[in-house]
C-alpha cells in the first residue's frame, strides 16, 4: 500500500511518501500562506492533507476551470476563498500537483487490479461474479413478487380493497424503481382519488411524492404533502415530516426548510436513518450560511462533524466549518477544534480502519508527525500538566493500534532523569505493560507489571498489574510460572474467574493432578450450571488422559446433548465424533419460510381486536411502514398474552424481525424440550420460530448459496451483530445488518465489482447481507473451512486470528477457544456456534443440535489472499 500526504511544515508544502511503514519526504519549494492549515482539504492544524482530499479538490478545481474557462479572475478568486489566504501557488505548481496525484492514483489503481487479478485465480470466476449473479437473483424475485402483488390487486373484489392493494403495489415499486409497476399502479390509482379514504390518500401523496422526489421533480413532491406538512397528529406524519424537508430543501426553498425544521426536528430526528439525517443537517447548514447565520450553521454542523468526521457528511461540515473560519474567524469553529479534539479524535480512531491514508489522519488529530513523533525538548524538561497531555496522547494511539509509535513517546517519557520521581510513573508502566503485549512482546510486559506492583506496592494500578502480570506469563507460555503466582495471591475479584485461571494454567503446564484437583473442588461449591459445564469438559478431557476413556464418554455425552453452555455441547460431539450428523445446509438453501406466507393464520383470517385487525389488513396489503407506525405505537401493558403473540406475528409478516423476536423473547418464553418443529403453530414452536426468525430469508439463501456458506451461520451472525436491525451502528462503526465497518466494506467493494461505494449501502438487509456472505467466504477460504475460526476472524479481524494461530499452532481447537486473549471475540464466538445449534433445531428439527468438524490440529491461514 503507498499512500501519500502534504504536510505543511515551516510555512512549506511537503510531500510525504509512505510505503509499508518506511516514510521519505521532499520538499515541494511552494510557500503557502499560514492560514493554508484552515483549509478544507487539510484535517487538522497540524497541517497534514489526505491524497483524496487533495484529489477531490484538484478536480473540483478542474470543473471550475472548465465551466468559467473565461473568467480567470473568477477561479483564482475562488481558490484563494478554498485556501482561506491569498493564495501564492502558480499555475505551474497546481498543474505539477495535479500530474502528480493523477500518476499516484494511477498507481494506486493498477496495484488494486493486480491484487483483485490474484484473488480471482485463487477463488476462481464464481466469487468475482457473486455480486452480479445476487442482484440478478434479486431483481428476478422482486418482479416476481410486484407481478404477484398486481395479480392478486386485479382479483379483489371491492374498490376499498383494490386501493389498499394497488397502494401495496406502488409502495414495493417505489422501493424496488421499477417504472413499469409504478405507472400501472398509479394509473388506477389517480381515478379512484374521490373515492379514497383520508388514510388511502394520504398514502396515495406520500408514495407518489417519494417517486416524484426520486425523478427529481421536488416541487411536485412539495405539492403533493404540503397540505399534510403540517398535521403532526396524523398516524402518517412520520413518513410525510422527512419526506417534505427534504424536498424543501433540494428545490432551495431554504428559509422554509430551517423554519420547517426548527417547528417539527423531533420527528424528522426520530424518523431519519443517521446517514440521511447528516446529509440533512449540512443541507440546512448551507441554507443557514445562505443567510450569514454562523451560529446556526454551527448547530447544525455539531453532530455530522463530531459523530462522523470520516462519512461524507462530516467531510462537507468540515468544508462549511473552515468557509465560517477563512471568512474571519469564529469562536464556534474554536468550540469545535479545541473542546471536542480529543473525542473527535476517538470517533476517528473507531470509524477509519485501514484506509489508505488513515494512520496520517490519525496523528494529525493528536498532532504527531509521522516522520518525528518524539517532541523537540529533552523529557527533564517537561512539566506535569505536559506530560499528562502525552500520556494522554499515548492513550489515543493504543486506541488507534499506533502501538509503535506509542512506545516511543512511553520509552521517551522513561528516559528522564527524574523518571523514578514521576508520579505518572505507575501510568507509564501500565501502559509499558499493554503496548509490550499488543507487540507480541509478553515477557516485557511481564517485566513492567512486576516492576509496577513490586516498586510501587501502594500504586491504585498495583493490584490490576499482579493481574496483568499473571496473564502476560501465560501469554508467553510460561504457565507453571503462571500457575504458582496465582496460586499465591487473590488475583480477579469473581471466585470462578480465580479457580478457571489457576486450573487453566495447571492445564496447559500438564499439571493434570493439580488442575483435577482445583475443578473438582470449584464443582463442590458452585452452583452456576454455565460455568460447571466448562470444568467438567476439560475435567472430562483429563480423565480421557489419564486412561478412564469410559468416564469421559459418559461426561461429554452428557454435555454433547445440552441446548445451552455453549461452545462446550459442539465442543463435545465433535470429540465424540458423532457419525449421526448429516448435512443440513442443502436442506437450510432449499428451506422455504412458512411465516411470510398467506397461509400464516395470524394474517389469513380477521382478528378481533380493531387495531390488530387494522394492521393485519396494512400487512396483507404490503403496507409495512405503515403497519409498523401502529405497531409501535401500541401499548403492550394493556394486551393480553394472545394479543402480544398475534402482535409478535404481524411484526414479523411486516418484516421487523427484530420488533417480532423481542415481543417474543420478552413476553411469553419457552424452552427448547420437548419442541416439535414440525407443529408449527403452537406457542412454544411459535416462540422460537420467531425468536430464530428466518430473516431476510431470501436474501440469505441467495447469498449463501451463491458463496457456497451454511445459510443459518449467516444468521447467527446477524442475531449475533445485530439482533436483526438492519439500521445498526456499534460504538466503533460498524454498520447494519452485518455490522459491517466501512473499510472492510470498501476493500469488500472492490473484489465484488461495486463501483461508486456508498457506506449507506450497508443499511440496506440485502447489501449488508451479501457483502457479509461474500467476505465469510473469504475468510472459510483463509481457515480451511474452520467455521469457528472464521467466526472469530470476522469479530476481531483475520489479523488477530492469524496471530493467535502464531502463538497457539500446537494447540487443538478447543484449546485455542479458551486462549482467545479477547474476551469479546470469546463470548462472540460462543453466541454464534450457539445460535447455530439452536437454529438447526428450531427451523430445521435435528434434535440432536449441531456438530461442527474442527479438524485435529489449526489449519495454516491460507494468506495468499490479500484484500484485508
Amino acid at each position: 500500500m503507498v499512500s501519500c500526504i502534504f504536510v505543511i511544515r515551516d510555512k512549506r508544502l511537503w510531500l510525504t511518501k509512505i510505503m509499508y511503514n518506511a516514510i521519505s519526504m521532499k520538499p515541494i519549494k511552494i510557500h503557502p500562506c499560514e492560514r493554508i492549515t484552515h483549509c478544507p482539504e487539510l484535517v487538522a492544524g497540524t497541517g497534514i492533507f489526505s491524497m483524496k482530499l487533495f484529489i477531490s479538490w484538484l478536480l473540483r478545481m478542474y470543473h471550475l476551470i472548465q465551466t468559467n474557462i473565461n473568467s480567470p479572475q473568477q477561479i483564482w478568486a475562488r481558490i484563494r476563498i478554498d485556501m482561506g489566504c491569498r493564495s501564492h501557488l502558480s499555475f505551474f505548481s497546481m498543474l505539477f500537483l495535479y500530474i502528480f496525484a493523477y500518476i499516484g492514483s494511477i498507481s494506486i489503481i493498477q496495484k488494486s487490479f493486480a491484487g483483485e487479478s490474484t484473488n480471482s485465480e485463487i477463488m476462481g470466476k464464481k466469487y468475482i461474479t457473486f455480486y452480479q449473479d445476487f442482484l440478478k437473483q434479486k431483481n428476478q424475485q422482486e418482479l416476481k413478487s410486484l407481478e404477484e402483488i398486481k395479480k392478486q390487486a386485479m382479483k379483489e373484489k371491492t374498490v376499498e380493497d383494490q386501493i389498499y392493494s394497488y397502494l401495496g403495489l406502488l409502495n414495493v415499486a417505489v422501493d424496488a424503481d421499477e417504472k413499469s409497476y409504478i405507472d400501472i399502479a398509479i394509473k388506477y390509482l389517480k381515478p379512484k382519488k374521490a373515492k379514497m379514504n383520508e388514510m388511502q390518500s394520504n398514502l396515495f401523496r406520500i408514495y407518489y411524492g417519494e417517486y416524484l422526489y426520486k425523478l427529481k421533480d421536488y416541487s411536485g413532491t412539495i405539492l403533493l404533502l404540503k397540505s399534510l406538512s403540517s398535521k403532526k397528529n396524523t398516524i402518517t406524519f412520520p413518513l410525510i415530516a422527512p419526506l417534505y424537508l427534504d424536498a424543501l430543501l433540494d428545490s432551495g426553498l431554504k428559509a422554509e426548510a430551517i423554519e420547517y425544521y426548527r417547528v417539527h426536528s423531533s420527528i424528522i430526528d426520530q424518523n431519519t436513518n443517521w446517514e440521511k439525517l447528516n446529509d440533512v443537517l449540512v443541507k440546512l447548514a448551507q441554507a443557514a450560511m445562505f443567510f450569514n447565520q454562523p451560529n446556526l450553521t454551527l448547530s447544525f454542523l455539531k453532530k455530522p462533524l463530531l459523530f462522523y468526521p470520516l462519512e461524507k457528511s462530516g467531510r462537507e461540515a468540515m468544508n462549511i466549518l473552515s468557509k465560517i473560519e477563512c471568512s474571519g474567524g469564529s469562536l464556534g469553529s474554536l468550540y469545535f477544534r479545541e473542546e471536542n479534539l480529543q473525542y473527535l479524535s476517538r470517533e476517528v480512531y473507531k470509524r477509519i480502519g485501514k484506509q489508505a491514508d488513515s494512520r496520517n489522519y490519525i496523528l494529525a488529530l493528536v498532532g504527531i508527525n509521522p516522520f518525528n513523533p518524539i517532541p523537540n525538548k529533552s523529557s527533564d524538561t517537561l512539566n506535569q500538566q505536559e506530560k499528562e497531555k502525552i500520556l494522554g496522547i499515548i492513550d489515543l494511539l493504543m486506541s488507534a493500534r499506533e502501538y509503535d509509535i506509542a512506545e516511543l513517546l512511553l520509552n521517551y517519557l522513561s528516559d528522564s532523569k527524574a523518571y523514578n520521581d514521576l508520579t505518572i510513573k505507575d501510568k507509564i508502566l501500565d501502559m509499558q505493560g499493554r503496548v509490550y503485549n499488543a507487540l507480541n512482546q509478553p515477557n516485557n510486559a511481564a517485566q513492567s507489571y512486576y516492576k509496577l506492583f513490586t516498586e510501587m506496592p501502594n500504586s491504585k494500578l498495583a493490584d490490576t498489574a499482579r493481574t496483568k502480570y499473571a496473564m502476560s506469563l501465560h501469554y508467553a507460555g510460561k504457565h507453571s510460572d503462571s500457575a504458582n503466582f496465582t496460586n499465591q495471591m487473590t488475583l480477579f475479584n469473581a471466585k470462578e474467574d480465580q479457580d478457571w485461571f489457576l486450573f487453566w494454567q495447571y492445564y496447559l503446564s500438564n499439571q493434570l493432578n493439580e488442575a483435577e484437583k482445583v475443578g473438582k473442588n470449584f464443582l463442590t461449591q458452585n452452583k452456576k450450571e454455565s460455568t460447571n459445564t466448562k470444568f467438567q469438559y476439560w475435567l472430562a478431557l483429563i480423565d480421557k488422559k489419564n486412561g478412564d476413556k469410559e468416564k469421559y464418554s459418559k461426561k461429554l455425552t452428557e454435555i454433547s446433548q445440552k441446548n445451552s453452555d455453549y461452545p462446550y455441547p459442539i465442543f463435545s460431539r465433535w470429540k465424540l465424533k458423532s457419525s449421526n450428523q448429516k448435512n443440513l445446509m442443502n436442506e437450510g438453501l432449499k428451506f422455504k419460510d412458512f411465516y411470510t406466507s398467506k397461509n400464516n393464520p395470524f394474517i389469513k383470517r380477521k382478528l378481533k381486536d380493531k387495531n390488530l385487525e387494522y394492521i393485519r389488513k396494512l400487512v396483507s396489503y404490503n403496507l409495512n411502514d405503515v403497519a409498523m407506525i401502529h405497531i409501535k405505537k401500541i401499548n403492550l401493558k394493556k394486551l393480553k398474552k394472545n394479543q402480544i403473540i398475534m402482535l409478535a406475528n404481524l411484526s414479523y409478516m411486516a418484516t421487523d424481525y427484530k420488533m417480532a423476536s423481542d415481543l417474543a423473547r420478552n413476553n411469553f418464553p419457552n424452552t427448547l424440550d420437548e419442541y416439535g418443529a414440525d407443529e408449527i403453530w403452537t406457542e412454544k414452536t411459535n416462540y422460537w420460530k420467531l425468536n430464530f426468525p428466518l430473516a431476510y430469508w431470501n436474501d440469505v439463501q441467495n447469498a449463501s448459496k451463491l458463496a457456497d456458506i451454511d445459510p443459518f451461520w449467516l444468521l447467527s451472525i446477524m442475531r449475533a451483530e445485530s439482533l436483526y436491525y438492519p439500521l445498526a451502528e456499534s460504538s466503533v462503526g460498524a454498520i447494519g445488518l452485518m455490522q459491517i465497518m466501512p473499510y472492510t466494506g470498501i476493500n469488500i467493494s472492490k473484489h465484488i465489482g461495486k463501483e461508486n461505494f456508498n457506506i449507506s449501502l450497508l443499511k440496506e438487509p440485502s447489501q449488508s447481507i451479501a457483502y457479509a456472505a461474500w467476505y465469510l467466504r473469504m475468510l472459510l477460504k483463509i481457515y480451511k473451512g474452520n467455521y469457528l475460526l472464521a467466526t472469530a476472524a470476522y469479530n476481531s479481524g483475520p489479523e488477530a486470528v492469524n496471530r493467535w494461530i502464531g502463538q497457539n499452532n500446537s494447540l487443538s481447537i478447543d484449546e485455542f477457544y479458551e486462549n482467545i486473549p479477547f474476551q469479546e471475540t470469546k463470548k462472540y464466538v460462543s453466541k454464534v456456534i450457539g445460535y447455530l445449534d439452536i437454529y438447526y433445531r428450531v427451523q430445521l428439527g435435528n434434535s440432536e443440535g449441531y456438530n461442527l468438524d474442527f479438524g485435529e490440529s489449526l489449519p495454516d491461514p491460507f494468506t495468499k489472499l490479500n484484500i484485508f
